[in-house]
């Protein structure tokens, strides 16, 4: 392990490591643009200039291998003036226009030329122009009078999304990244370009103009799309969610996340959100209050007992999980289970899986075809009653023609869907997962935190509250004031969780206790 120093530090660190990731380990930060961890080294941006003793011209810190005995100064008079020389290189040609630019509050090329830029430009000729607006696909828009070149768009589409859909055309200062063959980029990642631009030439469709940054309120959280439950940052603003971007977490997701899952909270502010309890009366569904309404359930399920079909989402948290195992073994019904969501999977995040907490659901003994008959003899037979918790049957017409004949119906959830205006005789309005705190188990078995970014409309209650309820009306038992509550009551009687401390998973979760399950799918 080679021993250097850096800026008085002295450290070892493993063989072929870097300067710059020898200085981030240290805690020392050393500009950069082109270089991204995820990423291969391109050394081009020259951004990362030290000073090395020894050695006669400053070097790039990304590209150059620790050696022993080194010594690295990154804050010397030479390093700052090369770097500041490096800044008005390229701000030559950009148009500077950041009172207009998506990613001001968020933009290395602004912060850096803040920090260490020059007061003005040696450069008094007319700049450049290059197009602007550019359409890379449905997602993504590009900017090149605003791009420094710095390719980690192109690295990443040909290194992690392997489809090789970027490079540069032109030559000299008419350089600029275009989509190949003058198509569109069309992979299934193609937004994480957006991240990985550190200056504002690559905007997301999606979220431009909608706010600045720096007016978000950002929770970190996880994305409920699949069950490889990617770590992300939510970010809200006026009480809506705005947009959804990976956080780094190196267990799970690394630095990335699927275009799909960006894209989940778009039903969030639907017009079919529900906003109060409702009571089935004379044919229709009327609101009323939480108490009128989850005595209605209590009886409803306890006069069904265990001639109950119960279909438990595999959406919901592990707490909400628990506390639905919890109501559906007081009323003894063996008939439980959980509607497998499946879609395309690939070799990288995308599990196939549309549940996101689908091995929570195992863990805690909720999953296809354990306990009895389930969903596949909805069918087949009459059921007294059914309860939905955070689902529904509008996929499946001849199921919900069949629940549709139940004597009692309870639909636990967070929209008004096809299965709830003609089925339900008891509608108990929930929350989506931005609006609620818990956790899910992912497919590696990494129980993770999500986290509330927005309250819910209207008298919505979260599903671990309404479960808690409703099991307090049927056992007597008392129910959980936070998830916090519930968390810590299923980790006392389940050993998947034994031990693990609500305030003590951190940003990147921990391992669940049991082994995987055979035949789990990765």
């Amino acid at each position: 392990m080679p021993k250097l120093t850096i800026d008085g530090k002295t450290m070892e660190v493993p063989k072929g490591a870097t300067v710059i990731q020898a200085a981030r380990a240290a805690g020392i930060e050393i500009p950069h643009y082109c270089w991204h961890p995820g990423l291969s080294v391109a050394g081009n941006c020259r951004i990362c200039l030290v000073e090395v003793e020894g050695m006669p011209t400053l070097q790039i810190a990304c590209n150059l291998l620790c050696a022993d005995n080194m010594v690295v100064r990154t804050q010397s008079e030479k390093a700052k003036g090369g770097r500041a020389d490096v800044m008005e290189l390229l701000l030559i040609n950009h148009p500077l226009d950041c009172p207009i630019c998506d990613q001001a509050g968020e933009c290395k090329l602004q912060e850096y030329s803040f920090r260490i830029g020059k007061d003005r430009s040696s450069f008094d000729f007319p700049k450049v122009h290059k197009p602007k607006h550019v359409r890379f696909s449905d997602k993504v828009m590009f900017d090149a009078e605003r791009c420094i070149l710095c390719t980690r768009c192109v690295r990443f589409c040909a290194e992690v999304a392997k489809r090789d859909e970027l490079d540069i055309v032109n030559r000299g200062d008419r350089n600029e990244i275009a989509v190949k063959r003058g198509g569109e980029l069309e992979n299934d990642y193609q937004m994480n370009v957006i991240d990985v631009c550190p200056v504002g030439a690559l905007t997301s469709m999606d979220f431009r103009f909608k706010s600045r940054v720096w007016f978000l309120e950002n929770a970190k959280s996880v994305c409920s799309g699949c069950s490889r439950g990617c770590n992300v940052t939510v970010g809200s603003r006026w009480n809506r969610v705005l947009r959804v971007i990976p956080r780094e977490n190196p267990h799970v997701n690394q630095w990335w996340m699927c275009d799909a899952g960006r894209f989940t909270y778009k039903g969030n502010d639907a017009d079919t959100r529900l906003g109060a309890p409702m009571i089935r009366k004379n044919g229709a569904l009327a609101e009323c209050s939480w108490d009128e309404a989850l005595d209605a359930a209590a009886k409803g399920l306890r006069d069904a007992g265990a001639d109950l079909l119960a279909l438990v989402s595999g959406r919901l948290t592990n707490e909400e999980m628990w506390l639905a195992k919890d109501v559906l073994a007081h009323l003894g019904t063996p008939h439980r289970d959980v509607k497998p969501r499946a879609f395309a999977k690939d070799d990288f995040l995308r599990t196939g899986d549309g549940n996101p907490n689908s091995r929570g659901a195992a863990l805690l003994g909720i999953a296809p075809g354990t306990g009895g008959s389930g969903l596949t003899s909805l069918g087949s037979r009459a059921f007294r009653g059914a309860a939905l918790f955070g689902e529904d049957l509008d996929d499946r017409p001849e199921a919900l023609e069949a629940l549709s004949k139940c004597g009692f119906v309870l639909v636990v959830g967070s929209h008004e869907t096809e299965t709830s205006r003609r089925a339900a005789h008891v509608v108990l309005p929930g929350v989506t997962p931005f609006e609620k705190d818990g956790t899910y188990v992912n497919v590696s078995g990494r129980v993770q935190r999500l986290a509330r970014s927005v309250i819910a409309p209207g008298e919505a209650w979260p599903d671990w509250k309404i479960l808690g309820a409703l099991r307090a009306r049927l056992t007597g038992a008392p129910a959980p004031r936070t998830p916090a509550d519930a968390f810590a009551e299923m980790c006392a009687a389940s050993p998947a969780f034994s031990g693990l401390p609500w305030n003590g998973l951190g940003e990147h979760g921990a391992d669940a206790r049991t082994p995987e399950p055979a035949g789990a799918a990765r």
